[in-house]
Parts: structure tokens; C-alpha cells; sequence
């Protein structure tokens, strides 16, 4: 009798199994081939709304006005929407991490900004220490960009590889615990893994993703310092952050209601044992296709280093006696 009330459920568990690998096989699959296509009018894209920061930036240099300043901010934050919506390996990153872990939409949400605010940070670092403290054209420190990249793509292979051990680790612990007893309790909290917990995973994540400044960003604070405008590129580069999170939170809520859908569905046929176990693999799956995303896109870098596609005025150096700070 038993039996016989369990074996309907199996086809519907393994038929939603079944689809989310494959969803995450073709979003995995979606973000390798980006590059193509679509990818190449988003660089053109991207090439032009460079210019317009620049000339917004001239603008306000030439008229220091109200109109000058709501005008560079709408543009970097309509620039951080836009830049967001394109490819890139952190929204890849990011969505396989919330698909395949789990988490909460306030987890969701706060990933989403602190990778944000971080990739503002590193740029306007960058730009500080390498064109005002090394006295580097600003081309230059965007140049070196390419090399936090192929270090951002490594973080990204070992935080795959992590959760493709943890994934392993965490099912022979389900496994041990469920042959001594598995009816402590079958309620939807425990059916949460442990990993969605873990906030070693979730900085890594951060860390993977920011660590890499948009190359607009740079572009935007080099550009103000070199007119003067050291701490109107530093407010531009937040806002453009802000136009970032906005659109990437949206993704990242998407991916957890996405999950958390799959996993009412899947309550209502499998016990929480099972369930769990569907979930652990998940997680491996999602470790590995991040840690394939971390190794090709490096080894991509290894083979072709990138060049900064911008603009082609060669006169993005700081004034000798520029400074950020005044004097």
C-alpha cells in the first residue's frame, strides 16, 4: 500500500529534476556563447554611452550647472542598468550561485549591492593609486583591469570547485545521519541546505564579482580627474553602481523565487531525505558549472588578453600637478 501511494510521485520528481538541470544547462550554455551576436552590439553600444560619460563629464567642466550635474548622474546610473542587462561572468556567477545554494531574497538582494559597491570601490581605487599616486595614463590603469579580470576568473574556478566538494562532503554527512534516524522532523526549514547558510560561499561570490571594475567605471573617474573633477567621477561611478544593483538584484530575485518554486513542487511529491539529497546534487551541479565558467573564461584570457575597446583619444592622462585631494 505504501508502495503504491509513492510510485505515481516518482515520474513528477524526476520530470522537475530533470528540467532544472536542463534550465541550468541552457543558462550555463547561454552565458558561454554570449559573446557572439548580441555580445558584440552590446561592446558597440557600451563604446558609445563611454563617449557620452566623457562628454558629460567635459559638460560639466564647461558649465558647472544643476543640468550638468543631473545629467552626468542619470547618465551613470542609466549606464550601470544598462551595463548590468549585458553579459558578463558575474550575473552568471551570481544566478547559478541562488539557483543551485539556495538563499533568502534578503540574501539575494544584499549580494547584488555589496558586489555592486565593491567592483565602484576597486575602480575608484584603482584610478587613485595607479594614475594619481604612479602617475599612469588612465588607459593604462585601464589596461591593468585585464589582469584583476584573469585573477577574478580564478576566484571564480576555486569558489566552483569548493562548492562541487562541499556538494560531496555534505551527502555523505545526509547519508550517516539519515541511517541513525530520519524522523527528527520533516518541516520546510530543514529542507533548506546548510550552504545557503554558509557566508564563506556568499563572500566569495562578492569577491569573484567585484574584484573585476567595470572598465567604464575607470574610464568615468579618470576622465572627471583629469578636468578637475575627481569627487563628481567618484559620485558618478556610486551612482552607476546603484543602476547595477538594481538591475542585478532583479536577476538574483528571480533566481531564488525560482528556486524556492521548485522546491514547494518537489515537497509535495518527495520526503524531506530525498528531497535533500536532490538539493545536495543541485549544488554540485551549479559548483561545476561554475567552476567550468572560472577555467574557460581564464584560460580564454590566457590565450587572447583582452584590449580595452574604448575610446581613442589618447589624452585620458592626469595633469602633472592633478590631484584628488586639492592642491
Amino acid at each position: 500500500m505504501r508502495g503504491a501511494m509513492t510510485r505515481p510521485s516518482r515520474p513528477r520528481w524526476r520530470w522537475l529534476v530533470g528540467l532544472g538541470v536542463l534550465s541550468m544547462a541552457v543558462i550555463g550554455l547561454a552565458w558561454f556563447t554570449s559573446g557572439q551576436g548580441v555580445g558584440l552590439q552590446l561592446v558597440a553600444w557600451q563604446r558609445d554611452l563611454h563617449r557620452a560619460l566623457t562628454e558629460a563629464i567635459a559638460y560639466l567642466d564647461a558649465v558647472p550647472s544643476a543640468t550638468a550635474w543631473m545629467s552626468l548622474f542619470g547618465l551613470s546610473f542609466g549606464y550601470g542598468v544598462f551595463h548590468a542587462a549585458g553579459p558578463g561572468h558575474g550575473k552568471a556567477v551570481l544566478t547559478t550561485y541562488l539557483l543551485s545554494q539556495g538563499g533568502a531574497l534578503r540574501r539575494a538582494l544584499l549580494l547584488s549591492c555589496l558586489a555592486s559597491l565593491l567592483q565602484a570601490l576597486v575602480a575608484i581605487a584603482l584610478v587613485t593609486v595607479l594614475v594619481h599616486g604612479l602617475g599612469w595614463l588612465t588607459r593604462q590603469a585601464m589596461g591593468s583591469v585585464v589582469w584583476l579580470e584573469q585573477a577574478s576568473y580564478l576566484l571564480v574556478a576555486m569558489l566552483g570547485l569548493w562548492l562541487c566538494w562541499r556538494a560531496l562532503a555534505h551527502s555523505r554527512l545526509l547519508h550517516q545521519a539519515t541511517a541513525h534516524d530520519h524522523h527528527e522532523c520533516d518541516c520546510a526549514h530543514h529542507l533548506t541546505p546548510r550552504q545557503a547558510d554558509d557566508w564563506r560561499g556568499a563572500l566569495a561570490v562578492v569577491a569573484s564579482i567585484g574584484m573585476r571594475p567595470c572598465s567604464g567605471s575607470v574610464l568615468l573617474v579618470g576622465a572627471a580627474s583629469l578636468l578637475g573633477h575627481y569627487w563628481a567621477g567618484v559620485l558618478a561611478v556610486l551612482a552607476m553602481a546603484a543602476g547595477t544593483a538594481l538591475t542585478v538584484s532583479a536577476l538574483a530575485l528571480a533566481s531564488v523565487m525560482a528556486r524556492e518554486w521548485a522546491e514547494r513542487r518537489l515537497q509535495r511529491s518527495l520526503r524531506w531525505t530525498r528531497l535533500a539529497r536532490c538539493l545536495r546534487w543541485a549544488g554540485f551541479a551549479g559548483g561545476l558549472l561554475i567552476l567550468i565558467l572560472g577555467l574557460s573564461l581564464f584560460m580564454a584570457g590566457v590565450r587572447a588578453p583582452a584590449d580595452i575597446p574604448l575610446l581613442d583619444a589618447p589624452s585620458l592622462g592626469p595633469s602633472p600637478s592633478s590631484s584628488p585631494f586639492g592642491g
